[in-house]
């Protein structure tokens, strides 16, 4: 074989693996939907949780069981019934991002020692909650990292999980405005912040990016909220919780 070739891809795993990373490396906006879509989406519910997945051994043994555990102290009994679980994979050999989720079908209260992986703490005794899910499926768009941290579990809807790019969306938006306000502020010329843009929000708001900083301004010239733009790609949680609160929305 000469230096100028190279193999293709082998079957499966790798041409899978192939896939997910160009995905990953998408458009960081949330997808388009409708306005009747999006209307229908019920915000208060938030019953898909986002599980860390720590380590190859505790990743083979979710796929292998379909199931995930986590301990029942880190989870406010206000956020059960959990009906999907989301897999955030950090740190292990594959590429990081949200790939994966399941439809929870039976969630149990286990001790540590019942679950056969390796502990990373002497924590035999401690209560945990089990998940078992009916299958692990693909999402049709997976979600890179970014603005998020490993830690507390988090939680989202299913709507989020199968419309958003980003980790921080699922755990930022919290509205249909605020659905609307992230995929504005991930217009590509709005997160350079190289060249005066001026957007318009709602009525009488006006979104503005001059000499790289981001401003929001009322229609009489007032500002509500400004950060430098390239928080937008830094810490884009945060600037859309700061525009949300200027405009008054739930995000």
């Amino acid at each position: 074989m000469t230096d100028t070739q190279t193999t293709a891809p082998t079957e499966g795993t790798d041409r899978e693996a192939l896939r997910l990373a160009a995905l990953l490396e998408s458009d960081p906006a949330p997808i388009p939907c409708e306005d009747g879509e999006l209307g229908a989406v019920d915000f208060s519910r938030m019953d898909v949780l986002i599980g860390t997945v720590r380590s190859d051994e505790q990743f083979d043994y979710c796929m292998e069981s379909k199931a995930y555990y986590i301990p029942a102290g880190t989870v406010d009994p206000a956020d059960l019934p959990v009906a999907f679980v989301a897999l955030y994979e950090e740190g292990l050999t594959r590429k990081a991002g949200i790939k994966r989720y399941g439809r929870v079908t039976e969630t149990r209260v286990v001790k540590r020692r019942d679950i056969p992986v390796p502990m990373s703490r002497p924590n035999p005794e401690e209560t945990y909650y089990l998940f078992t899910v009916e299958s692990w499926e693909y999402l049709p768009h997976p979600i890179a990292l970014l603005n998020t941290a490993r830690g507390k579990p988090a939680f989202t809807n299913e709507f989020l999980l199968t419309h958003c790019r980003r980790s921080y969306q699922l755990v930022a938006i919290r509205s249909p405005e605020a659905y609307r306000l992230c995929a504005l502020l991930c217009d590509p010329a709005i997160a350079r912040g190289d060249t005066p843009v001026l957007r318009r929000v709602g009525d009488r708001h006006i979104l503005s990016v001059t000499k790289g900083t981001l401003r929001l301004l009322t229609a009489e010239g007032g500002c509500l909220y400004t950060c430098p733009a390239r928080m937008l790609t830094e810490m884009p949680a945060e600037v859309l919780r700061g525009v949300g609160r200027g405009l008054g929305i739930g995000v």
